[in-house]
């Protein structure tokens, strides 16, 4: 029974998130950890790269540090990188997380509206959103690098 369930649940699941590639994501307005308003909106140009995390998720602890480093080959590029805590405000933790984890990608405080519109259930999630502001791709639990950078490379070829 319990497996059957499951079952029609990743089934579901994927029928909703399917639906998400090549729709317009929702904008947001979210606060970075120096305080700083942050909005999709005013991100247009840009690629946009939304890891969802937190600070319990073994997954994100590994790749976080690993994503930092594929964002220093898009300095010079129109891709901006953030990291969405979805289970702390505690901008003191966030800043010890950072520094234990190894990683500098801006990090974004989340709320329930965002984790509703993006359909955040667990975490890792990450996002790739096109210089339009459409979702060009998504990924649910780890990703490798590999595929994220193709799928940024993707969305910069986007017109």
């Amino acid at each position: 029974m319990v497996r059957v369930f499951l079952s029609l649940f990743l089934i579901f699941l994927l029928i909703n998130i399917s639906f998400a590639k090549g729709i317009k994501a929702k904008d947001f307005s979210l606060p970075d950890e120096n305080g700083k308003i942050v909005k999709l909106s005013e991100l247009k140009g840009n690629v946009v790269v939304l890891i969802f995390w937190s600070t319990k998720c073994g997954s994100c602890k590994k790749k976080l540090p690993k994503i930092s480093v594929l964002q220093g080959e898009y300095d010079n590029k129109p891709v901006k990188f953030y990291a969405v805590v979805i289970n702390t405000k505690d901008l003191e933790e966030i800043k010890k997380i950072k520094e234990e984890w190894g990683f500098d990608i801006p990090v974004l405080i989340g709320n329930f509206d965002i984790k509703k519109n993006y359909r955040i259930i667990g975490t890792p999630i990450t996002y790739v959103i096109n210089k339009d502001g459409k979702i060009k791709r998504f990924f649910l639990g780890e990703v490798s690098l590999k595929r994220l950078k193709k799928a940024i490379n993707k969305a910069l070829k986007d017109n």
